[in-house]
């Protein structure tokens, strides 16, 4: 590293040196170059004194500057230009082409002209390329003569040309080069900024070079200089790295031989120290190893003799040691524990070792856990066999042993049993009862709207409820019955030796018992249970059966209106299967074309006119007929079809409307029925823009109708949606308006333009008193809202009669007409049409 800093000095000091050499020569050649412009442009200055003295052009132009050219050497061509036009040129041979020339319109010349003229100094300009030929400077001295009355003004020019590169010949710039240099003589061009190079020794760009800037009239120049092969001398550095490393080796050698005499005169103290060292070291890791066995270690005799022991630091085996050294494992130990202690011992003896045996001891804590591992230990020829026992405690492997079979069985929130242990318990009580010929019975219990707790107030408060309601159930029922988590709020009971009569009796218990509030922190809250129940043998003799009949039973439990509990029937098994043959067929009728839509007219009370067209959703399956709205769409809600199924259904009508106005027909508006579970859906606005923009229908004539209940279930999100609809120009409806809660404050938020009045209030309006006065109450709230009013399911004439006579603006239903397929709707409204025309 010495070596290394002194040769990396010596070559920057070289570097430096050279460069200073190299900005030296540059800095004499500028002198030169500035003392040659200076000599050569003087004869401008003579010139202009000629002009000055004769107030005028110079009568003899021709014979003075003849004979002052030959004294300025570097000057080639003396001009005279009054005005700024080249009127002289000396010599004339060559430069005829000059005469004549505007120097303030030429415009090459004219920006350095101007410039000369404007600040009435000395300018040199170029190199350029002359009119006359070739390149070169050219020197321009601006005379201004004197009036009469004190005032100047611009009479012309005189030049002076000077032709590169004879005007730079005195400079020796060639030298340079012959001298191992690159050279470049440039300047940077006031007009816009670039560099121009007046000479150079080649185009090889240079390394590094130093620059030397000198002034010239009304402007600088730049003499660059750089070595040809750089700044580096590689010999010079090779030479002195080899005199450095030599030395560093002559060093390096003289210290190894230093370091080897000192190295074997403490050779020998070391092996004295060794020698006296290993003794001890062999003592202390000895101990160290026993100290760092976390184990109990003994040396004992096969009838179980402690003859020595290593106790490692516990407070509850403190005095251990103490206790047991001179004894044996029967006089010390529990009967069982020393039994085992015994039985290692003797398998020790006979193969050579044992391990895995363990044994219990209650200590003051309580029990702890034991693994013994039992060596032979060689001995003299006559003595009793000796054994090193290592007793590993392992209480804490015990316990996650424990711990990992309670996961497995049992449910780690509530502390109930799991499925895999329920499915365990399951058989062994079919087993019992098939052999007893006993019944049993089995729940499905699922918590009601627990979902909204959840979402509400977290999943922290509702474990917390889920808890407190697992240990009120299992309160409820007997030691022998099981209450097992499914997971969530799903819960299944296993009742052996149980009626029909007692499971009763035990359902109404479950209800009372989660029915009542609990308080989780700062919150009362109160749910309630949908109980399925199955019974063995009647409804089923295996675990899959009884699972799947309480499972069905429970969403009977729930349609019934939640909170109660319903027995599995032979009708609620046909009514499952049903569901089921429909949820599978349903999720081909779409590509397969069984589905379509339907049309019942709107007619305006007021005009009798045709004002829209409700879609109905039909399904025609080939094997199963005419299957009902009412039952394949809570199908399809509940499968999720309903979100492929609603889409066609929206783009089926929307498109439907577009093809009757293209057919010529008046304008109406196609009323489509939203479900719950589309109309929550984030993009349905952006869906229903695409699809009247792909039909190319005006929003005016899509209607989307919505129940009062799907409004009601979230009112401020529902408002959101229907303003989003309502932005784009589409119609909303209230469908069934009456049949549910409804709130005035929302309502008269909401975006809708109509009331539909359910056809339960319309049936009977003309005999029953009480729908009569729901329906003049609903059509008076819509007028007050200023919204309008339509009846379905109007049958009679008395119906219509009353319903124009209460101030409804449309009805619709079977008088009018059927829900008619698109052929039949078609030909209805063209009859409307011809009837009108």
């Amino acid at each position: 590293m010495l070596s290394a800093s002194v040769i990396w000095q010596l070559e920057r000091s070289r570097v430096d040196t050279a460069r200073a050499q190299a900005y030296a020569l540059a800095s004499d050649r500028a002198n030169e170059a500035v003392n040659h412009l200076d000599r050569a442009l003087s004869a401008v200055y003579t010139m202009g004194a000629l002009v000055q003295q004769a107030q005028g052009p110079v009568t003899n132009f021709e014979s003075a500057a003849t004979k002052m050219l030959p004294n300025y050497p570097g000057a080639s061509v003396l001009i005279q230009a009054p005005g700024g036009i080249i009127d002289h040129a000396i010599p004339i041979e060559g430069n005829e082409k000059a005469i004549g020339l505007n120097l303030l319109q030429d415009p090459v010349m004219r920006t350095e002209t101007l410039m000369a003229r404007n600040t009435g100094k000395l300018t040199l300009a170029g190199p350029l390329e002359l009119r006359q030929g070739g390149m070169g400077l050219v020197a321009r001295l601006p005379i201004f003569l004197d009036q009469t009355h004190g005032r100047s003004y611009f009479w012309g020019f005189v030049n002076v040309v000077l032709k590169l590169p004879q005007a730079l010949d005195t400079v020796r710039l060639p030298e340079l080069a012959q001298r191992g240099y690159q050279y470049m003589l440039w300047r940077v061009i006031p007009e816009n900024g670039k560099v121009q190079i007046i000479a150079q020794s080649g185009v090889k760009p240079m390394i590094e070079p130093v620059h030397k800037s000198f002034s010239v009239p009304n402007g600088g120049w730049t003499l660059s200089l750089a070595p040809q092969r750089g700044w580096s001398d590689p010999l010079g550095l090779a030479s002195k790295v080899g005199v450095g490393l030599m030395l560093s080796l002559l060093l390096a050698y003289l210290a190894k031989l230093q370091v080897r005499q000192l190295l074997l005169r403490n050779d020998l103290e070391r092996q004295v120290r060794e020698r006296t060292l290993d003794i001890q070291e062999s003592k202390r890791q000895l101990a160290a190893t026993l100290d760092a066995i976390p184990d109990l270690l003994f040396e004992m005799g096969l009838d179980g003799h402690y003859y020595a022991c290593h106790v490692p630091p516990s407070p509850l085996l403190a005095d251990f040691a103490s206790d047991v050294l001179g004894k044996t494992v029967v006089q010390v130990m529990p009967d069982e524990a020393a039994q085992v202690m015994l039985h290692a011992l003797a398998q020790a003896q006979q193969d050579g070792f044992s391990n895995g045996q363990q044994l219990m001891l209650s200590l003051p804590d309580g029990p702890h856990w034991f693994e013994l591992s039992v060596a032979r230990k060689t001995v003299a020829a006559g003595q009793p066999p000796r054994f090193i026992v290592i007793s590993h405690e392992v209480t804490a492997r015990k316990q996650a042993q424990a711990h990992v079979s309670r996961l497995a069985y049992f449910d780690a929130l509530t502390e109930l049993p799991n499925r895999t242990l329920l499915n365990d318990r399951m058989a062994q009580a079919l087993n019992e009862a098939n052999r007893r010929k006993d019944s049993l019975c089995v729940m499905f219990l699922d918590l009601d709207h627990f979902k909204n707790i959840n979402d509400t107030l977290g999943h922290r408060i509702g474990d917390a409820l889920l808890v407190t309601l697992a240990q009120r159930m299992q309160a409820t029922v007997r030691v022998q019955d099981t209450v097992a988590r499914l997971g969530g709020d799903e819960f299944i009971l296993l009742l052996p030796d149980t009626s029909a009569q007692g499971a009763a009796r035990v359902a109404q218990k479950l209800l009372q018992a989660v029915c009542v509030p609990v308080n989780v922190e700062s919150h009362e809250l109160t749910v309630t249970p949908s109980i399925g129940i199955a019974m063995c043998p009647e409804d089923g003799h295996d675990a899959e059966s009884l699972f799947k009949h309480a499972d069905v039973a429970m969403y009977l439990a729930k349609k019934s209106g939640r909170n109660c509990y319903q027995f599995f029937t032979a009708e609620l098994q046909v009514n499952a299967a049903r569901a089921l043959l429909l949820d599978n067929e349903l999720r081909r009728a779409l590509a397969r074309g069984q589905l379509e839509l339907h049309y019942q007219p709107q007619v305006s009370l007021s005009t009798g006119k045709v004002m829209g067209m409700e879609a109905l959703l039909r399904w025609q399956h080939p094997e199963l007929g005419q299957v009902s709205p009412a039952e394949f769409i809570p199908v399809a809600e509940r499968s999720g079809q309903i979100l492929p199924i609603g889409q066609w259904v929206l783009e089926t009508a929307v498109a439907q409307a577009r093809q009757w106005q293209d057919m010529g027909l008046d304008p109406l508006t196609v009323a489509v029925n939203v479900s719950a579970v589309q109309f929550h859906q984030a993009n349905l606005p952006e869906c229903v823009r695409q699809i009247l923009k792909q039909s190319n229908l005006d929003a005016q004539w899509l209607e989307i109708e919505l129940t009062e209940s799907v409004a009601q279930q979230d009112p401020v999100e529902a408002m959101n949606m229907m303003a989003q609809l309502h932005q784009l120009g589409v119609r909303l409806s209230m469908d069934d308006f009456g049949t549910g809660y409804s709130s005035l404050s929302y309502l008269k938020r909401f975006a809708v333009t109509q009331l539909k009045i359910d056809q339960s209030f319309v049936r009977d309006i003309c005999d029953d008193a009480d729908d009569l006065t729901i329906v003049r109450a609903i059509i008076s709230m819509a007028r007050s809202l200023g919204l309008e009013t339509i009846a379905e399911g109007v049958e009679t004439q008395d119906q219509l009669t009353l319903l124009r006579a209460e101030g409804c603006h449309e009805v619709q239903g079977y008088f009018i007409s059927r829900p008619l397929p698109v052929a039949a709707a078609t030909a209805f409204l063209q009859q409307q049409k011809n009837l009108k025309d």
